[in-house]
């Protein structure tokens, strides 16, 4: 049994190059099998280092405190993740990227959004297919990599089947399509702070009885066992649940609602570059008629815009697009999103990014909704909102350099999915 510590005072674990790949102890990564056929949709398969994904990326500023204990979250669940270098940007940078229209919109929110814009165009000038964008806060439970994933992709594969190969007999080196067909979908939503189908008050979701419910959307229910029971879920969580009729320690994959926060979705190539040129922009976008005074904001209302175009897109479409070149391409006017719910990834109780690059300018805001309802939970559980067995507590810390505990804490919290809290249920 390791003795809890909530925080430990450790130096940060960097290495001055782009891109940091975060492997401490290094061991041949576990098979990662290609989709060729249908029939692995119905397969848990194994996920690999980054989850399925081409990449799992990092929006973090240099020196952030918060860094260091997510590099050995990854580290204990075998996971490889890329912090791209994030620019220095001036007061002019922040003033020109949000526009003379939009001066009520804080800095730590267009510092925020600029920092998701650097990831997204680190991705867009690789190679990769797809991308998994993660904020430096989060926090995930253990069996993430090992239990977690397996069966959230295979929901995914189950409602977004992968293309059958062209040459079944020749294999393809880009035709891993461990999430589904990335044809049919645009942004997943595996973290944020809610889909509660409707707006959220400090009373709660308001959403009507008509509206919650998953009958009317593609949608897959499935057992997670790793998921909290239903008393442990946040408080908004479990209301919704109730009003679905979720069975215990179910999950839902469903198109999303209204998705809010934006600390982990995954972005195909297309998706990312309308981000950038035409969704989200930044906050002074004139396609954006409700306007967003946040990237997250942003993102919901492309999803919003996308919400009615079939995820798959069928080729054939009564509404294609103008231009000559795309008329075979359905005329999306937002993105196809889907949402896991509860969520795989939740930021850390604390101040977020933003709120700290406010406060240092002397505004000072309430607590979010969501994160003032779950505060006295976080508090008597000591685990963060929705996760069974994570890291925030401290209790998988470990001191720089010492291998011997990282071997133990990879193997047996890692792969064996051993909670090893005073606690914790160690499986």
């Amino acid at each position: 049994m390791l003795a809890p510590s909530r925080k430990r005072p450790l130096p940060l674990l960097l290495a001055l190059t782009t891109t940091f790949l975060l492997f401490l102890y290094h061991r041949h990564d576990r098979i990662y099998l290609r989709l060729t056929t249908h029939k692995a949709q119905d397969v848990d398969l194994p996920a690999n280092s980054t989850l399925g994904f081409g990449a799992v990326v990092v929006v973090s500023r240099d020196g952030s405190e918060r860094r260091h204990s997510l590099l050995q979250a990854a580290n204990v669940t075998d996971i490889e993740l890329t912090i791209p270098q994030q620019p220095q940007w001036t007061d002019g940078d922040v003033e020109k990227f949000r526009g003379q229209e939009e001066e009520g919109v804080e800095k730590g929110s267009v510092l925020a959004w600029m920092g998701h814009h650097n990831v997204l165009q680190w991705f867009l000038d690789s190679d990769l297919e797809t991308v998994l964008v993660l904020e430096d806060d989060v926090d995930w439970d253990i069996r993430l990599r090992s239990v977690q994933i397996p069966l959230a992709a295979r929901a995914a594969r189950s409602v977004l089947p992968p293309m059958r190969p062209l040459f079944p007999f020749k294999p393809r080196a880009n035709h891993a399509q461990y999430w589904g067909d990335h044809e049919a979908w645009d942004l997943l939503y595996l973290g944020h702070c809610g889909d509660y189908f409707d707006e959220v008050t400090n009373e709660g979701p308001v959403s009507s009885a008509d509206a919650l419910n998953l009958t009317d959307h593609a949608h897959v229910v499935y057992q997670d066992f790793t998921l909290p029971a239903r008393r442990d879920l946040h408080p908004f969580t479990q209301t919704l649940f109730d009003a679905l009729q979720l069975p215990p320690h179910s999950r839902a994959f469903h198109r999303s609602r209204s998705p809010l926060c934006s600390f982990g979705y995954a972005v195909t190539r297309p998706a990312a570059e309308r981000l950038l040129n035409d969704l989200a922009p930044g906050p002074s976008n004139p396609q954006d008629e409700d306007g967003a005074g946040a990237f997250d904001v942003a993102l919901l209302h492309a999803c919003v815009k996308g919400s009615k175009t079939p995820s798959p897109t069928p080729w054939r479409t009564p509404h294609p697009y103008p231009e000559a070149r795309r008329t075979h391409r359905y005329a999306n006017p937002g993105l196809r999103c889907w949402t896991l719910n509860s969520e795989l990834f939740h930021h850390v109780p604390g101040a977020s990014e933003i709120a700290r690059v406010n406060a240092a300018d002397g505004k000072i805001f309430g607590v979010p909704p969501v994160d003032l309802a779950g505060q006295a939970q976080v508090d008597v559980r000591n685990e963060t909102s929705n996760i069974d067995c994570g890291f925030w507590s401290g209790d998988f810390a470990f001191e720089d350099g010492d291998m011997e505990t990282l071997r133990f804490l990879q193997e047996e919290v890692g792969r064996k999915g051993r909670c090893l809290k005073e606690d914790g249920d160690e499986g």
